[in-house]
């Protein structure tokens, strides 16, 4: 698959970490499958890994406290 993004890079299966904001918090899911671009890094993910991931994102929110973690 070409990238869509830089349309140059092909996508190659590997895992990357999803992020995003869920309500007023980010959430990161690590190690999910996903098909990278090999130029700029772009993920896709398919339909289920997509269901997961966002399961996973409001599970994290529903469990989580106020904790800031930050590793430089």
């Amino acid at each position: 698959m070409i990238c869509v993004i830089c349309k140059t890079g092909n996508c190659k299966p590997g895992k990357t970490h999803f992020s995003a904001f869920v309500k007023d918090a980010f959430v990161v899911v690590k190690n999910v499958d996903a098909l990278i671009c090999e130029n700029c890094g772009e993920a896709y993910y398919d339909t289920d890994t997509a269901k997961h991931v966002h399961e996973q994102a409001l599970q994290g929110y529903n469990n989580a406290s106020d904790v800031e973690v930050m590793k430089v």
